[in-house]
């Protein structure tokens, strides 16, 4: 084999590499700094080991570095978009559980999320672990893996071009997040919103009283309660949100090609 069959090869399994490691970068579990560095390179490998084949390119190996600094600029930009897709279904499941911890008084009480490295109300961070759990319970990261797969044999190295309608479609999906966070904690959003207008209705009737301090706890036990009695049909909605990114994602892929 030649030397430039060799840097060749050498610059495809590159850009791959920068693909895939771009697109597990995006998803909460593997963006968390409690994951090593090496066992994130290692996945990224591997997966770039085993997809090569698929990748199609019409790039010819070239000495300069310009170039190939502009071609990995492209491949980040395609895996970042593939994660960033899946990652909005997380904070969907995230802004629920931020919602909700607003209503019930539990957004004062916040802790280090060692996931994100940001601070989290409880609430947020169980939404985030159902969510995380959802995710591999369903396979869904088998899907993330047949993404980046169809990504490489209808988007070839280096032939993106960003352009209006991806920009569009990315918008309005950023866009859907609220509405996606609000069905997935409709049952305990609904139950508060009518537990705050029934103690604004006691607060009119008894003005002496101190009714919202004194609604703090009755809120705080009702959305343990709701929460735990809405599982049933939380764990559905979160699923039913990855089970359609299959579709969102080869969209937005041929939106890139």
């Amino acid at each position: 084999m030649t030397n430039i069959a060799i840097t060749f090869e050498m610059q495809k399994f590159l850009l791959v590499f920068f693909r895939v490691a771009a697109m597990l970068f995006m998803i909460p579990l593997f963006a968390s700094r409690s994951v090593s560095a090496i066992f994130k390179g290692g996945l990224a490998l591997m997966i770039t080991y085993l997809l090569y084949d698929l990748a199609k390119t019409n790039v010819v190996a070239r000495p300069d570095s310009f170039v190939l600094f502009i071609l990995c600029a492209k491949e980040i930009f395609i895996g970042a978009t593939i994660g960033f897709i899946v990652r909005l279904v997380f904070i969907s499941a995230s802004m629920s559980g931020e919602i909700i911890s607003l209503q019930a008084g539990l957004s004062f009480a916040r802790f280090m999320d060692p996931y994100s490295m940001t601070q989290v109300s409880v609430l947020e961070q169980i939404k985030n672990l159902i969510a995380l759990l959802i995710f591999f319970v369903i396979d869904a990261h088998h899907m993330l893996i047949r993404g980046i797969a169809y990504s490489l044999r209808e988007v070839p190295i280096g032939a993106v071009s960003p352009n209006s309608s991806l920009a569009g479609y990315l918008v309005a999906a950023t866009g859907n997040i609220f509405g996606a966070a609000f069905r997935i904690g409709a049952p305990i959003i609904v139950t508060l919103f009518l537990v705050e207008l029934a103690f604004g209705v006691l607060s009119r009737m008894i003005p002496q009283a101190n009714v919202f301090v004194d609604a703090i706890p009755v809120k705080i036990l009702i959305t343990v309660l709701m929460l735990g009695l809405s599982l049933g049909y939380i764990v559905p909605s979160i699923s039913a949100l990855f089970r359609g990114l299959e579709t969102d994602l080869i969209r937005a892929i041929r939106m890139m090609g």
